[in-house]
């Protein structure tokens, strides 16, 4: 199912535990811990095999969306990443957001380019620098590019009169296209010369609107290197 097609082609939960009028926030909260550990408890999240084999048939379990998102097993697995990037367990960290990734196309939510992306971003972390470039062609052949997925929603918008077209491209389209071109300078400066490179994209960011003497020198690096700063390629 194309991702666009899955934001708009269902009410994500319209049950929601939440959304009873009867809700019990400490119930909730032991609901869900309990259908997380049950998930954890069922399978070894210790080890790159025993994630990857979790079957797809997790993800279908809840085809109405359950009480809460908060258990989809898709969910626990991004936790999971995050806790294992924490700490710096980056192969167990993968694992977890290939099977996410596999898990996403049958989940009753919806998600976008972006969270598929996460994927993409760890193994930049990892400095699994090839695998990254593969893996983000890939998506982008099965799923579309972000900025596809943002000229659809941009069309639902006007079609919807939600918001000028005009308004949409300026607000999000623009800054989103602005922000994938330095990323993609990013990773290659992280590639290519990492001992200039800043610790995180937000720094990189934050040096290149101010112009900082730190940028102007990895300015000058790249240039020694016989390329422009402003016209790196990662991706391809």
């Amino acid at each position: 199912m194309k991702l666009i097609e899955k934001l708009f082609g269902s009410n994500n939960n319209g049950n929601s535990y939440e959304n009873n009028s009867n809700f019990d926030a400490e119930e909730y909260i032991k609901y869900n811990n309990e259908k997380i550990d049950e998930f954890k408890n069922k399978y070894d999240l210790y080890s790159v095999d025993g994630i990857l084999s979790i079957p797809i048939s997790e993800a279908r379990k809840y085809p109405d969306g359950g009480r809460s998102v908060v258990y989809m097993p898709e969910q626990i697995l991004n936790r999971q990443a995050t806790e294992y990037k924490k700490a710096g367990k980056y192969d167990l960290a993968i694992a977890c957001l290939k099977k996410a990734n596999e898990l996403y196309p049958y989940s009753f939510y919806a998600y976008t380019r972006d969270n598929y992306e996460r994927l993409v971003d760890m193994m930049i972390l990892a400095k699994k620098y090839n695998e990254a470039k593969e893996e983000h062609n890939r998506l982008n052949e099965l799923y579309g590019t972000r900025e596809d997925e943002l000229v659809n929603l941009q069309k639902i918008a006007s079609e919807r009169d939600w918001e000028s077209t005009d308004s949409y491209q300026k607000r999000v389209i623009d800054p989103y296209i602005q922000e994938s071109k330095d990323r993609e300078c990013y990773y290659w400066i992280l590639e290519n010369i990492p001992n200039i490179a800043p610790k995180s994209f937000g720094a990189y960011r934050r040096m290149k609107k101010l112009n900082t003497s730190t940028y102007i020198k990895i300015e000058n690096e790249v240039r020694n290197t016989g390329n422009d700063i402003n016209d790196l390629k990662f991706w391809n």
